[in-house]
């Protein structure tokens, strides 16, 4: 006869390389009501083993977000044990860390979106930290504004009339690595997803930009918008 704790073992997802698809492994975890155990992380970097700044403020993050989720780290943080809650949702305010060390927004939000609509009530997230500059390693609150929204409406969210549609609004710009801004998303809650069809994305009408400055005279963006 199995046991509570070997059911509990054999239904715990195990990975051995490290920090990998970090955020994604969490998503998979809370979705599926499955542990999730990473070993390894950054266990052969001497100087700096073990989780980042960023990965941890996610995980405080998730913790907000969850009811009943126990999270155990080891004393070298290479070890990192995940036992997921229920997803509430709800008004939530987090500050993502900023510097060498931190991550902007959009690095937070690519790991939100998944888990937004499954709560017990709507998500109204505000995140403050770096909005701008680091467009080489994360995504831009502009374009996961343009693109991860309309998908998120595409697969029915937010097109019933008991609630508005997901929205992403930048409220203040901060840039990196100081930050100092604000990001506001609202997602309503769904009971399933719809299908979708989209493999043919159409005409390209037009090619759109934004520029964007901080602490700068506002020509500045100005100049590079009309360039």
């Amino acid at each position: 006869m199995t046991t509570k704790s070997e059911a509990a073992k054999s239904r715990t997802l195990k990975y051995n390389d490290g920090a990998t698809q970090f955020r994604q492994r969490l998503i998979t975890s809370i979705l599926s009501h499955r542990p999730l155990l990473l070993r390894n992380i950054r266990s052969d970097d001497l100087d700096a083993p073990g989780l980042r700044e960023h990965e941890a403020s996610f995980l405080r993050l998730l913790d907000r977000m969850t009811n009943g989720t126990k999270i155990e780290i080891n004393a070298t943080g290479t070890q990192l044990r995940f036992k997921p809650g229920v997803l509430l949702g709800g008004d939530i305010e987090h500050d993502c860390p900023i510097g060498g060390s931190g991550r902007s927004v959009g690095w937070f939000l690519e790991g939100i979106f998944p888990l937004a609509a499954f709560g017990k009530e709507p998500l109204q997230l505000t995140l403050n930290g770096v909005t701008d500059g680091t467009s080489d390693i994360d995504p831009s609150v502009d374009y996961l504004s343009s693109s991860f929204i309309p998908l998120l409406i595409k697969f029915g969210i937010g097109v019933d009339d008991d609630h508005p549609p997901p929205v992403l609004k930048v409220t203040k710009r901060g840039a990196a690595p100081m930050g100092g801004g604000s990001v506001d998303f609202y997602c309503p809650i769904v009971k399933e997803l719809n299908p979708i069809d989209f493999v043919d994305f159409g005409k390209v009408k037009r090619v759109r930009g934004t520029a964007v400055s901080c602490r700068i005279p506002p020509s500045s963006a100005a100049r590079v918008a009309h360039a």
